[in-house]
């Protein structure tokens, strides 16, 4: 990790050497954990055959060899690990803040008779404080000392995330709905040019063997302006590869990866962490802007127009497994209603069922099932993809909810994980929205 002298200011500069950016990132992060300015590192790491990498929490400085936050692969949103790790946490202030919110009962007064006694025993506290201080001057002359105060901060260091733009998207949309507490975490977002499926890095990594890496040549394919047609399709459509809300932003993106990236600082947290490291925050480059602004368009041109029938796509192929719950970010109830008792019928129900039309398509409810969770996850959507990589009938789950995502938060002129002050619409009221759907 370097520096640069700026117009008199020093600013952030990871250094790449031997052509490896990823070794230049674990420097950077090992810095950071062995000066204890974090207490630990999230980050996907390795596994021994590296055919993929899990999100890892790392408290050695040593074991961060095998983190690479730039492998191509997405194998979960770790927006949803944090929430995880959260949850005991939020329970509790939400647990606080019903019983705060609950009248009480009301304090009786205490009686004539009580309030002298109580009087007086206060009196007795505030002369026996007084003779102690008064003892103590006594025995040494001077005035008894002050309690001792410390500047150090309360608490353990921050935990440090390092994040996809789409996973701290999520982590934003979960902090606003009371699911995450950002207080113990600094979020680093990396530049992402999209990912592959885990099966498919998985083929790479095989058809690679040892004398190659696969997120080596992935880079070089990339930053060459080649976009492999392997992507996960959530990844060849996505509009943010670059996060717009972190504490600390490592800089791929129009950047000369072969030779150094920057860090950008967009918290006063970030701020505070790269000045304890000597180092501050890096202005962003008008060949970076130019760059992300060219890989925007270039996948706008290159998405191709959704017609699938959502209705008709659900009824032939979804059975109702719930994986597209079970992995999705924005899906944080802790019992969901079709796991309850409602949606447990008995055989008589399904001869009623069957008897009206004839026919009953099996399992039931799919459908219901998909427009509930639509209608609960749409408006915080990031659009990950992630429901789509865990169908088991490959259905195109990320397409069809990133199209009725956007045109809702569109109608309502939000984005999901743009930032923390944008308040979700509906927690707030504006008179004229919802106009179209009216006219």
């Amino acid at each position: 990790m370097g520096d640069i002298d700026c117009g008199g200011r020093i600013v952030a500069i990871i250094e790449i050497k031997n052509g490896n950016p990823a070794e230049a990132i674990q420097e950077f992060l090992h810095s950071m954990l062995s000066k204890e300015l974090v207490s630990a590192v999230l980050a996907p790491q390795e596994i021994p055959s590296g055919k993929t990498v899990v999100q890892t929490l790392v408290r050695d400085p040593a074991k961060l060899t095998s983190v690479n936050p730039l492998a191509p692969v997405f194998g979960v949103n770790s927006a949803r690990i944090i929430s995880q790790m959260c949850v005991a946490e939020m329970t509790v202030n939400a647990v606080d803040m019903v019983v705060d919110e609950q009248p009480g009962e009301e304090q009786a007064e205490p009686s004539e008779e009580e309030q002298p006694e109580q009087a007086d025993g206060d009196n007795q506290a505030r002369e026996q404080e007084q003779q102690t201080s008064e003892q103590e001057q006594s025995d040494t002359g001077e005035p008894a000392p002050a309690p001792e105060t410390t500047d150090e901060p309360s608490g353990p260091a921050p935990i440090a995330v390092v994040l996809k733009p789409c996973e701290v998207r999520a982590v934003v949309e979960l902090a606003k709905l009371q699911q995450v507490n950002l207080d113990p975490f600094l979020i680093i977002a990396v530049d992402c040019w999209g990912t592959y499926s885990v099966q498919d890095y998985a083929a790479k990594v095989e058809e690679a063997g040892q004398d190659s890496s696969v997120t080596s040549d992935f880079l070089k394919q990339v930053t060459s302006g080649n976009v492999p047609d392997e992507l996960r399709g959530a990844c060849k459509m996505c509009q943010y590869p670059v996060a717009a809300y972190a504490d600390l932003t490592i800089r791929l993106i129009g950047e000369d990866i072969d030779k150094q990236i920057t860090v950008g600082a967009g918290t006063e947290k970030g701020r505070e962490l790269l000045t304890a490291m000597g180092l501050e925050d890096a202005p962003e480059s008008e060949e970076r802007k130019a760059a992300v602004a060219k890989l925007k368009e270039s996948r706008k041109q290159s998405s191709e127009p959704d017609e699938l029938d959502f209705l008709e796509t659900i009824s032939l192929l979804c059975i109702n497994c719930r994986n597209c719950r079970a992995v999705c970010p924005i899906c944080y109830c802790k019992q969901c209603v079709f796991d309850g008792e409602v949606f447990k019928y008995p055989l008589e129900k399904y001869l009623g069922f069957s008897e009206k039309r004839g026919t009953l398509p099996l399992p039931p409810d799919k459908l219901l099932f998909h427009l509930t969770r639509m209608n609960h996850v749409a408006m915080s959507c990031v659009a990950c993809g992630q429901c789509e990589a865990a169908c088991p009938n490959g259905i195109p789950l990320g397409r069809l909810y990133q199209r009725i995502s956007s045109a809702v938060q569109a109608e309502l002129g939000y984005e999901a994980g743009r930032s923390l002050d944008e308040e979700l619409p509906l927690t707030t009221y504006q008179e004229e929205e919802l106009s179209s759907v009216e006219n």
